[in-house]
């Protein structure tokens, strides 16, 4: 319909191309969960090794800037569900990514645990009971 320059139509589908094969066959078809804390190292690495156990294929990541691995264009689409364990760390990853809020759950876990801490583990399993 509309005549736009090849250039812009280059842009456009390169912005909307994701760099990973989110539905990779050899990954299995067990539902996709998506971890996020603000630095991913000890809160949503707790609940994607938890859930992992459960049988689960799971990944975690960050939502803040200094995440050691950030929340992606790619991780979304690579979810089922995207797990935040607070509203603190939606709202951050609300600040720059587009979010399904068919997928999105928000748990209320404080940032105050060592990971695989017990305490966060039961947070977990009573926050997540019956919704996955």
């Amino acid at each position: 319909l509309f005549n736009y320059p090849s250039f812009f139509m280059t842009k456009t589908q390169d912005i909307f191309t994701l760099t990973a094969p989110y539905n990779n066959p050899y990954q299995g078809t067990s539902k996709r969960l998506l971890f996020v804390c603000s630095a991913g190292l000890l809160r949503s690495p707790t609940g994607a090794h938890l859930y992992a156990k459960k049988g689960y294929n799971t990944r975690s990541c960050g939502s803040a800037e200094y995440a050691l691995i950030p929340l992606s264009a790619n991780l979304i689409a690579w979810a089922d569900k995207i797990i935040f364990v607070n509203e603190e760390n939606y709202k951050q990853a609300n600040e720059h990514h587009f979010m399904d809020n068919n997928k999105v759950m928000v748990l209320d876990i404080p940032d105050n645990y060592e990971y695989n801490h017990p305490e966060l583990i039961e947070h977990f399993e009573r926050q997540l009971e019956g919704h996955l």
